[in-house]
């Protein structure tokens, strides 16, 4: 799984968007083995966090987050009276990654779609 330490979302649709990322914690077991928690947990920036049509915002997880390091990441975009899904790309946290993945929705309040348009 690659990894990640910057999501980047662009709003090109006719609504207010926020970022949402949810993440599962990483466990190892006696053996060394690695395993992430079952269900998803949700974190978001605190203060003002909308963006607006045709804006952008970045989130640094090693500076904007409490999400632990190794955690299992993935985006999922809060569409304000709308429609929202978790984009199906996941990523492992990696504080010391210069990885950024960026997505792109678009679309309209009830019908959107959350694309990823380069991981680098």
């Amino acid at each position: 799984m690659n990894t990640v330490r910057y999501f980047k979302l662009i709003n090109g649709g006719g609504f207010v968007a926020q970022i949402v990322i949810e993440y599962r914690e990483k466990q190892t077991d006696d053996k060394g083995d690695i395993s992430y928690e079952a269900q998803w947990k949700s974190w978001f920036t605190e203060g003002y966090r909308d963006i607006l049509q045709f804006a952008e915002r970045t989130v640094d997880l090693l500076h904007d987050s409490p999400i632990p390091d190794g955690s299992q990441v993935r985006i999922h975009v809060y569409v304000a009276a709308g429609t929202s899904d978790p984009a199906p790309q996941q990523f492992v946290y990696d504080k010391n990654s210069a990885s950024m993945a960026c997505y792109s929705i678009t679309g309209t309040t009830l019908n959107n779609s959350l694309n990823l348009l380069y991981y680098q």
